[in-house]
Formats: structure tokens, sequence, C-alpha cells
């Protein structure tokens, strides 16, 4: 049995009419007649009930998935050998995020380097507003970003990962008293962000989707550029502060208390952003690594737990850099 019939096959089975399984091969229906009799002659059953209509028998219906799991294993393995067989190297630049802790960097940064080694992968942590500079100006070529891209002409952006969003309130506020806070509450109370440049998108989402619909006008107390100092100033009573529920499992000040919003809650978003204009072959690579790991983990919508130390991850291999951006 050769491959060739077993395509020849699963197009008569889709279409249940030779003459447009022939077109859609590109061949004649005499040889594709043939070429199933000769497979039908071989397996010793009867595939097709052949009449007014083409139908499928038991055995052709049992044969019908080991088929396209056939055929899909060969054509990942004709693709596994070529990739093998290609000269792989250059550079890859990621822009990795500052602040969070997400599964799919650490897993998209080792797993590739495991696939090609020959790509020196240097690692930039910085906040989104560094990484979309970078971008901008070809100093990156992918970047790990939050909620989207300022210029949608210039860069594509691609969702990965949500995480919802918890309140730090000074652990004796009065809305560190309720179960889950509801957004108007956050009326006149001082709020402290990250500045527009740090996270443009995750401000604009915070005063103008969250907030803005809620009816309630920001009182910003004044703008943290690390969450450590976002937290230390919560613990000293100067406001509120919006944090990802990762971050706020693992990060525990003295004197805050993290709070739920009420249903449903803000959301921020784990992205990739990269240039429309790439033609770079690491940077696609690059891509399809983070496509298959979004798939194993559900298509990257899942609750993010916490995942290793930046510092560990993905073990500083010799083609692995890593130079610090602006905190985050």
């Amino acid at each position: 049995m050769e491959l060739r019939h077993l395509r020849y096959f699963i197009a008569v089975a889709e279409e249940l009419h030779f003459g447009r399984a022939a077109q859609r091969l590109r061949i004649t229906q005499p040889p594709l007649s043939f070429q199933i009799q000769a497979l039908e002659r071989e397996l010793g059953v009867q595939l097709f009930v052949r009449g007014r209509r083409v139908l499928l028998t038991e055995a052709g219906r049992a044969l019908l998935g080991k088929a396209r799991e056939a055929i899909e294993a060969a054509d990942a393995a004709a693709r596994a050998a070529q990739q093998a067989g290609m000269t792989v190297n250059g550079r890859l630049r990621v822009g990795y995020p500052a602040a969070g802790v997400f599964e799919l960097p650490p897993q998209a940064l080792r797993t590739f380097q495991e696939r090609f080694p020959q790509v020196g992968t240097e690692t930039v942590v910085g906040a989104t507003g560094t990484h979309l500079e970078a971008l901008a100006a070809d100093q990156l070529d992918v970047a790990f970003v939050r909620l989207g891209v300022l210029d949608g002409e210039l860069m594509h952006y691609r969702p990965l990962q949500p995480e919802p969003l918890l309140l730090a309130v000074p652990e004796d506020h009065p809305l560190a008293k309720l179960p889950a806070v509801p957004l108007p509450c956050l009326a006149g109370v001082p709020i402290i962000l990250f500045p527009y440049g740090l996270e443009p998108l995750l401000y604009r989402y915070l005063v103008t989707d969250v907030l803005g619909r809620a009816r309630v006008a920001p009182s910003i107390a004044f703008e943290a550029t690390t969450l450590e100092s976002a937290c230390s100033a919560v613990a000293a009573r100067l406001g509120v502060a919006f944090v990802g529920e990762s971050l706020a499992r693992i990060f525990a000040i003295p004197g805050v208390s993290y709070r739920p919003f009420a249903t449903p809650p803000p959301m921020s978003k784990l992205g990739v952003a990269w240039r429309q204009d790439v033609t770079s072959n690491t940077v696609r690579w690059f891509l399809e690594v983070l496509d298959e790991l979004a798939a194993t983990n559900g298509n990257g919508h899942r609750t993010p737990v916490p995942a290793p130390a930046l510092a560990a991850v993905p073990g500083r291999s010799p083609g692995l850099s890593w130079r610090d951006g602006e905190p985050g």
C-alpha cells in the first residue's frame, strides 16, 4: 500500500464522487478508479458501494480515520526532515515581560532553544511600552506585550494568556472587608497606576474601559514604575492598585490585602507582537513554537500559574543571553 493510494482513497471518501475526487487530485477519473480497485484487491475488502451514489462501506469507514492519521504523520515527518535539513543560524531578539508569572514565555524560549540550538537568542526584559518602541525601531524581533499594539498597521498581535486583575488595598481599608469589590466602589478612591509610557494599552484599558464604563472618574494618586513601588504605596495607604492574579499569589507585602473584583473582573492579557514586515524564518519558527504550546495548553485560555523564576528560564544555555530593560 502506497501513500498515494491512501490520498486517492481519502479524496473519494470525502467527495463521495469519483469525478469530483479526480478533479480535486488533478488526475482523470479512469486512473483514479483503477487505483481504488487496486487498493481494494490488495486489502481484500470493498471500500465503496458504487451505484447512482457512491457510499463508504463499513470497511471504508474503518480505513478513513486511519488513512488520515497516516497521511498526517507522513506530512509531519516530511516537515521535520526538511526543517532539520535547513541551515539555521542568526539571532532572535525577544522582549520578555518584566512583570507577571506566565507559562508560555519561558516554555517557548526553552522549546525554541532545544529545537534550534544554532540560533542565538537574546532576551530583553522590559515593559510593554519599551518593547513596542524597540519593535518599531527594529531593535527586537518579537516581544511579549500586554493587551495589544499601538500601531496595527506596523505590527501584528496575537493574544496568548489572559489573567484576572485583583485590587491591592491597605489591609485596614473598608474595601479589604468586601468579599468582592464592585468597580463603582472605586469612586473617589486614590488609584496607583503604571505610567502610560510603560504600559500604554493597560493604562488605557483601566482608565477608559474599566473605570470609564463603571462611571468612575479616576483619582490617580501617582504612577509607579514597578510592582514593588506600587504595593509599597498601597501599604503606606496612599491608594489602591490593580495587580495581576498570578503576581498577587506570590508577591506578599505586609499591610497589603488583595481582593477580587465583582463579576466580571477586569482582565489583563499577555500576547505576542512582531512587525508586519518581518521576513525572518527565526521569527516564523518562534511563532510556530508558541502556536504549538498554546494548543497544548488549551489555546492559551487558562489561568496562569506560577512559573520558574526568570533567571532560571530557560537555563542560560550558551546561545541565550539576558539583558535587562526598563522595569515594569
